[in-house]
């Protein structure tokens, strides 16, 4: 997955985000909190993304695993910028977004160190498949987030 391909999801995912803010229902709050919602989001995934690209690039193989670390890397970066974005147009700073993508980074690590055999699935369940959906599905998602509940990542 390109980075120009990431960087395009996301700033659809923020794009959306403003057009929904002008529409009157649902309320501004409700709005807002979708944004933090998907702020969070972001930033865990920009953590996992992270995480997943050292463990890529660290793993014995083929030398063209470097080139995919680092499409996977590109991919947390552009999520956490995006989710810094996000987090700004609510009115909050940049240092929020980075405490909850090194919360969930220690977070992830702990996932990892307490069981190792069982972590790539725990992981790619837990973290994996969320982040992908969001990476693919940004502005869905972001819709979801305001028309319920925002407990279930």
């Amino acid at each position: 997955m390109s980075p120009h391909f990431v960087t395009r999801s996301l700033s659809i995912a923020l794009a959306s985000g403003v057009l929904v803010s002008v529409m009157p229902y649902p309320s501004q709050a409700d709005r807002r909190s979708g944004l933090d919602d998907l702020s969070k989001e972001m930033s865990i995934c920009s953590a996992y993304f992270s995480l997943l690209s050292e463990i890529v690039g660290n793993a014995e193989g083929p030398a063209a695993k470097a080139e995919v670390a680092g499409r996977i890397k590109s991919t947390g970066q552009a999520m956490l910028v995006q989710a810094i974005n996000v987090a700004n147009y609510i009115g909050m700073a940049d240092d929020v977004v980075v405490q909850r993508a090194h919360k969930a980074m220690d977070e992830m690590v702990a996932t990892i160190n307490a069981d190792p055999p069982n972590s790539l699935a725990i992981m790619h369940s837990r973290y994996g498949a969320p982040c992908d959906e969001l990476l693919e599905n940004a502005p869905r998602r972001f819709a979801e987030l305001i028309a319920r509940g925002r407990d279930d990542f």
